[in-house]
């Protein structure tokens, strides 16, 4: 039997003992183009096979599990007007990938539609 007992935090009591389960995700820094005078992230790896044109927005992000990772882990971009594309992979559920996305969004969004 598990038995869990949270805070008000929502963390439980014993979360610092079972750390080794727990993932930490750093977000990837991206890079200057000279060319466009603006930095960017390379989000060919996987959303450009879809079909779909990642625009340039301050809200496209990509998670890896180390600081320079190579794999990402969960990427958001802009594909349109109200429009964003999410693509994750283990260790994150669908629903997760969904939330840390959901939450990094501005706050106002739901507001302004």
């Amino acid at each position: 039997m598990l038995l869990q007992i949270q805070h008000v935090s929502g963390l439980p009591k014993d979360w610092q003992e079972k750390r080794s389960r727990a993932e930490q995700l750093c977000s990837r820094s991206p890079f200057y183009n000279n060319m466009t005078k603006r930095y960017e992230l390379d989000f060919r790896e996987r959303v450009g096979r879809m079909g779909y044109k990642v625009q340039t927005s301050v809200k496209n992000f990509q998670m890896t599990l180390e600081e320079n990772g190579r794999q990402t882990i969960l990427q958001l971009g802009r594909v349109g007007k109200s429009k964003y594309i999410m693509d994750f992979r283990y260790p994150l559920t669908g629903y997760q990938a969904f939330c840390i996305c959901l939450a990094s969004m501005d706050s106002k969004l739901c507001c302004t539609l």
